[in-house]
């Protein structure tokens, strides 16, 4: 069940105060719209009633897409929190869920990674196969481009419906780099054994090392 709660915001244009919608819970069955907007962006763009500026606001959320039975915990810089959020879900009588029940369960204190994840979910693929993928990657570009340090790096899917991993470099210019769903069937093959044991909710680059070394 969705949750929200009214915030007001000082427009910093024309200093009027507006109310802002602020989603505690999106659970998509009953809030479909949502959907999308939090795909977008537009969850979190504050609108002004005066002077029609607008701006991003970020604001934690526990997005739930119960068909998929797949739940992520967005808290902005706070892992700590977020993952108590995640933790503290089963007490919430009001849910009618029960998230511990076949779920995929997530955290993440970054909009860009929340972005990915349901990017992920939409194609249907599994987050840490991709993570591992990424270490792969890293690995590849950095031995072929020893003067080039990579700081970002994410899941995309092109507008040719091919996979592809964005990546920004420390001189804060963007590439990229394509895979194909073989590459990830085989990464999905060697760890398969390990995945079906792992009921982590971060995952991330430590995650990814952490399961690679266990694999080693």
């Amino acid at each position: 069940m969705s949750k929200t709660h009214v915030e007001m915001i000082k427009c910093p244009k024309c200093k009027k105060i507006s109310e802002m919608t602020v989603w505690d819970v999106i659970d998509v069955t009953d809030a479909p719209e949502m959907k999308q907007k939090i795909r977008n962006g537009e969850a979190f763009r504050w609108h002004c009633s005066e002077c029609e500026d607008n701006s991003l606001i970020f604001f934690p959320t526990i997005y739930h897409q119960p068909g998929e039975k797949y739940i992520v915990s967005y808290v902005p810089g706070d892992p700590d929190t977020a993952e108590k959020c995640m933790k503290d879900l089963n007490n919430d009588n009001e849910s009618g869920y029960n998230f511990d029940n076949g779920y995929t369960r997530r955290v993440v204190t970054d909009m860009n990674q929340l972005r990915e994840k349901l990017v992920i979910l939409d194609e249907g693929l599994d987050d840490r196969i991709i993570e591992l993928m990424k270490l792969f990657i890293v690995a590849d570009i950095q031995t072929s481009s020893q003067d080039l340090r990579i700081t970002e790096i994410y899941f995309t899917k092109e507008k040719d419906d091919t996979y592809s991993f964005a990546i920004r470099f420390d001189n804060d210019k963007w590439g990229g780099t394509a895979f194909s769903k073989e590459n990830y069937d085989q990464v999905a093959k060697t760890f398969k054994t390990s995945l079906l044991a792992d009921n982590e909710v971060i995952i991330d680059t430590e995650w990814a090392v952490e399961m690679l070394n266990k694999n080693m």
